[in-house]
């Protein structure tokens, strides 16, 4: 196993859409992750909250935290136009398989 296999990351990104803007929130989280070009990324599921019809999740697998955060550096250019359907900023947490 190289060290980058042995540092894989799970992130996992939480979006709340505005009022009447939940499809179009939930058409641009599945578009971004199906159309970007991501060294490092090795695949994610994106779900939508039963409780809540504007809130959406993406799981994501990452060789590593370091891919991760180049993506995101990269990603940001383009960031107030992507969330700009979003009532807050996105919530990014990076997570380590413990057990």
């Amino acid at each position: 196993m190289t060290d980058d296999n042995a540092s894989a990351v799970t992130v996992l990104i939480e979006i709340h859409a505005k009022d009447g803007a939940e499809q179009e929130a939930r058409d641009a989280l599945v578009h971004a992750i199906e159309t970007s070009v991501k060294p490092g990324f090795l695949g994610s599921r994106v779900y939508a909250d039963l409780t809540d019809p504007g809130a959406f999740y993406s799981v994501q697998q990452w060789e590593s935290a370091r891919a991760f955060h180049a993506h995101m550096a990269e990603a940001r250019e383009g960031m107030a136009e992507a969330t700009s359907m979003l009532s807050r900023p996105p919530r990014t947490t990076v997570l380590s398989h413990i057990a």
